[in-house]
């Protein structure tokens, strides 16, 4: 894995680069030119960039040499389109269906069928269970609000595409893994509470777990909820300044973390036993373009206690971003993101 690579999409959103953040220079590049309106999202694994393009296409790239791989043509509705990698598989929307292909080679492996009222699907994001299980939040008819804008959980057998259950939901784009088998989501029916679902091939159970703090989970995972918050809701910038985290069986607070004066948490992961976090400077809009220095944490899942802290490369604030979040750990690196910025993803080793 090359140190320091940053996957973004090129100048003209018409296909994805990826250049060495130390010294600008660029590794490689795919672009479409005849591509509009050019790329909508994608998305990073260790070893493969998968792009998807609003004129339909699905594109997969390998990140070392940025050499295509494979594409496919999917007929899709007006509207956004968005790709998930999750255990080798890329899943996108097509009308009325959730369709996975390999990761590397572009095979179509299946195709979901989504119910009736939801001809219009956005795929929020996707979790690979035990058991041969896909777990893909939808929103359904966003682009057709007439139909009825609903958001929908689909229990999948990630060999077949045979959908195994569904289940109406809460606010998909929070949802957070909490466990092996375990889903963290806002409980918007009571809150500050949360739900954690215990997901199976038979379906989803849901159990409330009411903490006052501890509603807008940021990650999960091994038996832990971890909480990102600004204890001084005063402020006119909102900053998480203080990452805690709850035990899932009993949402009793197991430890947290406080940033130095002036710094903060951007959302972190959880592998292996251990949280990768950012910390970072405090960000506000007058600092677009500015060049920023953060470090990556490695965290102990169960103590929080600091193991290993990495310097990452100088990087220069998008356009109003809210800083960097850890997006993904997998083959010994850490891909890094903007928040709510689709532009670049760096991809950080030690």
């Amino acid at each position: 894995m090359v140190h320091g690579l940053y996957v973004r999409e090129t100048g003209s959103l018409s296909g994805v680069a990826a250049m060495n953040v130390r010294t600008g220079k660029e590794y490689w590049r795919y672009e479409r030119p005849d591509s509009e309106p050019g790329v909508d999202t994608f998305d990073v694994s260790e070893r493969t960039v998968v792009a998807a393009f609003g004129d339909g296409r699905l594109m997969g790239v390998d990140l070392r040499t940025g050499k295509p791989l494979w594409h496919v043509d999917i007929q899709h509705a007006e509207g956004f389109r968005t790709t998930a990698l999750v255990g080798g598989q890329a899943l996108t929307e097509a009308p009325g269906a959730v369709r996975a292909f390999a990761e590397r080679d572009g095979r179509s492996l299946w195709t979901a069928k989504t119910p009736k009222s939801c001809p219009g699907v956005l795929v929020i994001t996707a979790y690979a269970l035990p058991g041969h299980l896909s777990v893909v939040p939808l929103i359904c008819n966003l682009t057709s609000p007439d139909r009825g804008v609903y958001n929908l959980l689909l229990g999948i057998d990630n060999r077949t595409g045979r959908v195994l259950w569904q289940q109406h939901t809460a606010a998909p784009g929070l949802m957070v893994r909490g466990g092996e088998h375990t889903l963290v989501i806002p409980d918007e029916d009571n809150p500050p509470a949360i739900q954690l679902l215990d997901v199976n091939r038979r379906g989803a159970t849901a159990r409330a777990l009411a903490q006052a703090d501890a509603w807008d989970a940021v990650a999960g995972g091994g038996g832990i909820i971890l909480s990102a918050i600004d204890p001084d809701e005063r402020s006119v910038e909102y900053h998480d300044t203080l990452l805690r985290a709850y035990g899932t069986r009993d949402g009793h607070l197991a430890w947290q973390l406080r940033a130095p004066a002036g710094q903060e948490y951007g959302f972190p992961e959880i592998a292996d036993g251990q949280v990768y976090v950012v910390r970072q400077p405090f960000l506000k809009g007058k600092d677009t373009g500015r060049r920023i220095r953060a470090d990556l944490l490695v965290l102990d899942l169960s103590t929080g206690r600091l193991l290993h802290t990495l310097r990452l490369p100088a990087m220069t604030v998008p356009d109003e971003s809210r800083g960097l979040d850890v997006r993904d750990i997998g083959d010994g690196a850490v891909s890094i993101g903007w928040r709510d910025d689709e532009g670049g993803v760096l991809i950080a080793t030690d």
